[in-house]
């Protein structure tokens, strides 16, 4: 079975934010880095165009409203594409 954003949403998987810093250091409770995750799929605009990302694509997201779901034994989360802050590359 496989899940089909309809209209501009997004579904991806979150990524676990790091709970403590390179040199050893735990973070404390919201302090950790902007949610992050991997594009799994990607609706459509209103008018149907491409919304300029791709499943595997990671990104940074943001915004309070987003549909945790569980699908195959796997978390995912369903957020609207304006709620998408950034792409990352490299």
């Amino acid at each position: 079975m496989r899940i089909i954003p309809i209209g501009e949403r997004v579904i991806l998987k979150p990524l676990k934010a790091e709970e403590k810093t390179k040199s050893g250091i735990y973070l404390p409770k919201g302090t950790e880095e902007k949610k992050q995750g991997i594009i799994e799929a990607v609706g459509t605009s209103k008018d149907g165009h491409y919304l300029g990302l791709n499943k595997g694509d990671k990104v940074i997201y943001g915004g309070y409203s987003s549909e945790e779901v569980e699908l195959n034994g796997e978390k995912f989360l369903i957020i609207e594409f304006k709620d998408i802050i950034a792409k990352l590359e490299g």
